[in-house]
Order: structure tokens, then C-alpha cells, then sequence
């Protein structure tokens, strides 16, 4: 049987993409809308989409 703080505590992985080490720390909520993998991809696509506006306004 699991604790309360074991249930809560984050799970930590690593991803690299191209030259990008990725640090997520996931916990699960009651509410939750999308899945690790999904919010992974929203969030690397996100990244992108700044690095494009960065390199666009040099």
C-alpha cells in the first residue's frame, strides 16, 4: 500500500530532442485533460514555436 506522499510525489524523466535535454517532473491530478505524452508534445512544440519567433527577430 502506498502513502499519501508516494501517491503525490513526481515522477522525474529526461528527453532529449536534437540538442535539447527536456527535465519533466509529472504528477498526476484528479482533473487532468491530457496525458505525459501529450503535454510533452505541446510543450516541445511550444519551445519551437519561440525558438522560430527568436531567431526571426534577429
Amino acid at each position: 500500500m502506498q502513502t499519501k506522499q508516494e501517491e503525490n510525489s513526481p515522477i522525474v524523466r529526461e528527453y532529449i530532442v536534437g540538442d535539447t535535454k527536456y527535465i519533466v517532473k509529472a504528477s498526476v491530478k484528479e482533473a487532468a485533460t491530457e496525458d505525459a505524452a501529450t503535454k510533452i508534445r505541446r510543450l516541445i512544440r511550444n519551445d519551437i514555436g519561440k525558438q522560430k519567433t527568436q531567431n526571426n527577430d534577429v
